[in-house]
């Protein structure tokens, strides 16, 4: 729950709104109760006492002289009064019947006499009771008329208040959750590539899309229902145990009784909840994985006829996660019931009980007009209460959301551009590599005490067999890790001491898988400028094209330089891939260029083109090139071998022939095997 109550906070700079969404709740609880408080005026008319003086006789006999000279003064009365005929029959009993179209009472009579009944109890709701009568019409059809109409009204205002409270609670959450993902997103970006290598692209995305859902629903079930539903509820439970014990102060005992268990009940529930949305989510990042590696990898799954396998793998890991998500569906949905029949049964029984009291006592229609109210109180409570019991499942969702997106917040970062360390000025004089070792976070050590020292303006070449730690060595130096052992010192000063902005500017990368945005051709080009890519010029653009001969293959694309590149770049050749990505280091003229194989999908022609562009390119710049490739070497001033994480040699070529048997073996097999 710390976690959830951290995410909270991305809500407070919207506190004013909050507020605003609590008032109107409030509100709205204010007409919901009065909605529920028209039924005890409702009853005062259907149940209208007659007028004063007016007795009814049940099962008068003939033998009883008195109660029948009653029936017959009843009768003579009305005779006298309206000049209009009362029947009178006697068939085993005496009963008066009025003509129907006798007005025979006042129409808010019956609610005054409830008024004064109330008054004479001392009742909290007697002088409610009595404004009403006295502001009723005098036709009784006409006062019902209005007593509906206000409950319309009041029905109207209340989804009014309603719609305003979800839409700021709304509003609320999602400006906030926008606050979050931004700001998971900036850390993400900022942190170091340990992290990707330890979680993974694909668990990552499942906390922004799942988690991050879970946290947002949380956060609107927080301010929205946890203050709006239960206002209501204790509204209307006060109210109803108010009125038991106006009619007997045992009676709202049976519905307070239960709490202690509604509310063991909802705990119980939230914990299991909790640890099978944790489980949900971790399955539901497993399963993105998959996702990701299938479709990213379509030709190998296509080449090598693994449909079925990679089938297999998806249906394993959605069944895991339906199994994991069925039994929180199955909490969740036990819930609800669990809370509503406790709940019910506990009203039933009150009202039971207070009938029973009734009856026994003979507290008349007043009484019954009150246990009605009672019993419309308990309803009204019963909806708040069946909202409220899945509040908490949904609290501990959130919880578990919180606690995955917030733990890459806690995430260590690398060195904010710009504010820690100093600039490193514009390297001159050599870069060195001083008894350097490093190891993934999970894995054995990939490189082991690298002395190495490099010239500017020196094209060194780095060769040996695959997965001996090349790409690693000089994954070093923009600072994607920082080494376990040793340091790196450009030009003297330690890039553990500078600002990554002054060391990323100047140097230019081009991978051996290539990364190109789904973007226009120019837009992927100018993104390599150390100016904002907005900034560029086209010919800046076209000029880079050209140095990488990629120029040809852009005009002939449907819109040229304005085509957008598919995702991953899906719409162009490994060449093409490769030239453009060659062209985007070209524009951002830096001091030191790293080119992990970058021509290894050129054709013979074109490498010897941009062989020739690179040669041009590097003069004044320190490159290092990462050689799968004898014609690679043909640039190189020197050229490393490396084996098993360590530096074994290094030299020219004629004197690596010569003294280092390991670079001949490599040179015999056409460096393919590196």
């Amino acid at each position: 729950m710390n976690a959830f109550r951290k995410a909270l906070r991305y809500c407070w700079p919207y506190r004013n709104r909050i507020i605003l969404a609590w008032l109107c709740a409030g509100l709205g609880t204010v007409l919901y109760v009065g909605s529920i408080s028209a039924v005890g005026p409702m009853f005062g008319l259907i149940f209208q006492e007659p007028t004063k003086g007016i007795r009814y006789y049940s099962r008068p006999s003939a033998e009883d002289p008195e109660r029948k000279e009653g029936v017959l003064e009843v009768s003579r009365h009305w005779q006298a009064k309206y000049d209009e005929s009362v029947e009178l029959f006697e068939v085993a009993n005496f009963v008066v019947r009025v003509h129907p179209g006798i007005p025979v009472v006042r129409p808010q009579e019956g609610l005054l006499a409830l008024a004064r009944q109330a008054e004479e109890t001392h009742k909290f709701y007697a002088p409610a009771l009595r404004y009403l009568a006295e502001q009723l019409p005098q036709d009784r059809y006409h006062s019902l008329l209005w007593i509906m109409l206000g409950v319309v009204v009041m029905t109207i205002l209340r989804g009014a208040l309603t719609y305003s409270n979800e839409y700021l609670v709304g509003h609320v959450t999602n400006r906030a959750m926008l606050g979050l993902r931004l700001r998971a997103y900036d850390h993400v970006l900022r942190a170091p590539l340990t992290l990707f290598a330890r979680i993974g692209p694909s668990d990552i995305m499942s906390r922004f899309q799942q988690d991050c859902f879970l946290v947002q629903e949380g956060m609107k079930t927080l301010l929205g229902k946890v203050f709006s539903e239960p206002i209501r509820m204790v509204v209307c439970v006060v109210l109803a145990v108010a009125i038991g014990v106006s009619i007997d102060p045992w009676l709202p005992v049976i519905v307070l009784v239960v709490a202690p268990l509604v509310a063991y009940l909802v705990r119980k529930f939230a914990v299991l909840m909790r640890r099978s949305s944790r489980k949900a989510l971790e399955s539901w990042a497993g399963l993105m994985n998959v996702l990701e590696e299938s479709l990213f990898g379509i030709r190998i799954v296509k080449g090598y006829r693994l449909e079925g396998y990679e089938r297999q793998k998806f249906f394993a890991g959605s069944r895991r996660l339906f199994k994991q998500i069925l039994r929180a569906i199955r909490i969740d949905a036990i819930t609800n019931p669990a809370v509503e029949t406790i709940f019910t049964v506990a009203a039933v029984a009150a009202v039971l009980v207070g009938g029973k009291i009734i009856i026994d006592r003979g507290l008349g229609q007043g009484g019954m007009g009150e246990l009605t109210w009672f019993f419309g109180l308990l309803v009204g409570a019963l909806d708040p209460a069946r909202k409220l019991s899945n509040v908490s499942n949904r609290i501990q969702q959130a919880a578990a959301g919180s606690e995955r997106v917030l733990a890459l917040l806690a995430e260590e970062l690398e060195p904010r551009y710009g504010r820690h360390g100093t600039d490193l000025p514009r390297f001159a004089r050599t870069i060195e590599f001083r008894d350097v070792s490093f190891a993934y976070p999970v894995g054995d050590t990939v490189l082991r005490h690298i002395n190495l020292t490099i010239r500017h303006g020196e094209v060194l070449a780095v060769v040996g067999r695959t997965g001996c730690g090349k790409t690693t060595l000089v994954s070093l130096l923009p600072g994607f890790f920082r080494p376990t052992e040793g340091a790196i010192l450009v030009d003297g000063v330690d890039v553990r001491d500078v600002t990554l902005r002054s060391l990323r500017e100047q140097i230019a990368i081009v991978p051996q898988e290539t990364v190109l945005f789904v973007e226009t051709v120019a837009r992927n080009i100018a993104l390599g400028a150390p100016q904002r890519a907005g900034e560029v010029s086209r010919e800046q653009v076209v000029a880079a094209a050209k140095a990488a001969h990629a120029d040809k293959f852009i005009e002939n694309l449907p819109d040229g330089y304005e085509t957008v590149i598919g995702e991953h770049g899906a719409s162009l050749s490994g060449g093409e891939r490769q030239r453009l990505a060659l062209a985007r280091a070209i524009l951002r003229d830096p001091t030191l260029l790293i080119l992990d194989e970058a021509t290894s999908a050129l054709d013979e022609e074109t490498q010897a083109l941009v062989q020739d562009t690179l040669r041009k390119f590097v003069v004044g710049r320190t490159a290092i090139l990462i050689a799968h490739r004898l014609s690679t070497l043909a640039i190189a001033d020197r050229i490393a071998i490396m084996d098993a994480g360590r530096i074994v040699d290094i030299g020219t070529h004629d004197e690596l022939l010569g003294r280092c048997s390991l670079y001949r073996r490599l040179r015999e097999v056409g460096l393919d095997t590196a």
